[in-house]
């Protein structure tokens, strides 16, 4: 019948699963990951092709130390990223290599992607745009990892992976390339910390005077980077 057939597809799919942190991506060399983070650094701007979205950029190379950023930050924002300090998760740095897998090809930073896509998508145009969110998470993720860059990982208190910030370096510019949150990560406060955490490294570097926190897919995320300068 077509439901015993439809089980039996479902039956072999999970079983070609593979292991929720394997990392299964392809095996991009340096050139190949180099010519695929051009688009999101905004080259179709610098090479003239056309316009992009203008990027929130900030300029830290008179800062010595990350309270000078935070300092004239509103009240709010200052207690938002102080909360965020707070949360008990760790972050480990992995680095994109080449000729191997991207450390996030697997399905636990995947299904970050989704969430991620889902519940902004979803949560903007509502519950009919269940399949367009994913989609657009599938054409994110195979982005993001064919990449070069390094990725911050993060895990919740039990070992398991929340989200993971994607960053590309270029010149004297750290460009925060991608951002992708579980539902859980999302409530913690795990974006924020992550801009705290990009902006003090960018700080301590003495080879970086620009942080790039990229376009902004709406103008509630623009005026929501925009206070955090």
């Amino acid at each position: 019948s077509e439901n015993n057939m439809l089980g039996m597809l479902l039956k072999e799919a999970m079983q070609s699963l593979p292991e929720e942190e394997d990392t299964c991506g392809y095996s991009f060399n340096l050139y190949e990951r180099e010519q695929a983070s051009l688009g999101a650094m905004g080259s179709a701007q610098w090479t003239g092709r056309w316009r992009t979205r203008p990027h929130s950029l900030l300029v830290v190379k008179n800062m010595t130390s990350v309270d000078d950023w935070k300092k004239p930050l509103p009240r709010g924002v200052r207690r938002t990223l102080k909360k965020a300090l707070q949360q008990n998760f760790t972050v480990t740095t992995k680095y994109i290599n080449g000729d191997e897998p991207a450390p996030h090809s697997s399905l636990a930073h995947f299904r970050c992607v989704v969430e991620h896509e889902v519940r902004l998508l979803s949560g903007k145009y509502g519950v009919g745009y269940f399949f367009d969110s994913l989609g657009e998470a599938i054409s994110r993720y195979v982005g993001t990892t064919r990449m070069a860059g390094v990725i911050h990982e993060y895990r919740s208190d039990d070992g398991k992976v929340i989200a993971f910030a994607h960053e590309v370096r270029k010149g004297r510019t750290i460009r925060g390339q991608w951002f992708y949150a579980t539902d859980e990560a999302a409530k913690n406060y795990v974006w924020f910390h992550a801009v705290h955490d990009l902006v003090e490294r960018a700080i301590s570097a003495d080879d970086v005077d620009v942080v790039d926190l990229g376009p902004s897919g709406s103008d509630a995320f623009t005026e929501l980077k925009e206070r955090y300068g």
